[in-house]
């Protein structure tokens, strides 16, 4: 079980789906979330019993929209 996991902002989030694809575990999905008046479908947390607290989400994100926290 992990320490830390992601938290989104998602006021600074841009959906590019970096984070998607820097997860070794796919533990994120786009899909689980609802969708905004843009259409976006924003990033979450969809497997936690999949997250280790790696943190490579995290670091991926250009624009620092996910933070680490103690779960």
């Amino acid at each position: 079980m992990a320490d830390k996991r992601p938290q989104f902002d998602y006021r600074h989030c841009m959906v590019c789906r970096i984070c998607l694809y820097a997860c070794p575990f796919g533990c994120l999905d786009d899909t689980k979330t609802g969708i905004d008046s843009h259409g976006k479908a924003y990033p979450a947390l969809a497997q936690p019993e999949r997250c280790t607290g790696c943190s490579l989400c995290a670091r991926s994100c250009p624009l620092d929209a996910i933070a680490m926290k103690a779960v």
